[in-house]
């Protein structure tokens, strides 16, 4: 069987800045509308009720296989390498696992001061799995230049990931 996790983003945008934050995964979409209306009782996302997006993620699924040659430019997750990330009927929720936590994986390194440059890597069903998929990582370009800038998270579903809100100005 395949499978994928909801996650939840809130992405906007003002006239100085531009921000996503990853509020949470989800197993099923009643987790998403609980952690996204908590959310909107936290200054920032009560601001920009209309920002939240919501995605679906392949469970143990790498979404940078070959490395990088070149850096991205600016702090974000929404860069995924080329590929079909299409999830049709043929893949069924995490909730069908019984799974209360999936591991996160992504690497992250500071540019200079104000620049960092993050790749999404996936979310995965095991620390075990996750590791193993970093491991295979290290060897690719880019990535061998900064390998002890993975981070692996496990992180509870259907939780709220930011308890405070956030200044938007």
């Amino acid at each position: 069987m395949k499978y994928f996790v909801y996650a939840l983003d809130h992405t906007y945008t003002n006239e100085i800045s531009f921000s996503t934050k990853l509020l949470g995964f989800c197993d099923d979409i009643e987790g998403l509308e609980k952690i996204k209306k908590e959310a909107l009782n936290l200054s920032g996302f009560s601001r920009y009720p209309d920002s939240f997006i919501i995605n679906k993620y392949i469970l143990d699924k790498v979404y940078w296989k070959n490395g990088f040659e070149t850096i991205i430019g600016e702090m974000g997750r929404d860069y995924l390498c080329e590929g079909d990330h299409s999830i049709d009927e043929t893949f069924l929720s995490v909730k069908e696992l019984g799974l209360q936590s999936v591991f996160s994986v992504s690497h992250s390194y500071t540019i200079h001061r104000y620049l960092d440059d993050e790749r999404f890597i996936g979310v995965f069903s095991s620390r075990e799995n996750a590791e193993q998929a970093v491991e295979n990582l290290k060897k690719q370009d880019g990535f061998i230049l900064h390998p002890e800038d993975f981070d692996i998270s496990e992180l509870d579903l259907n939780d709220l990931l930011w308890k405070s809100g956030f200044s938007s100005v």
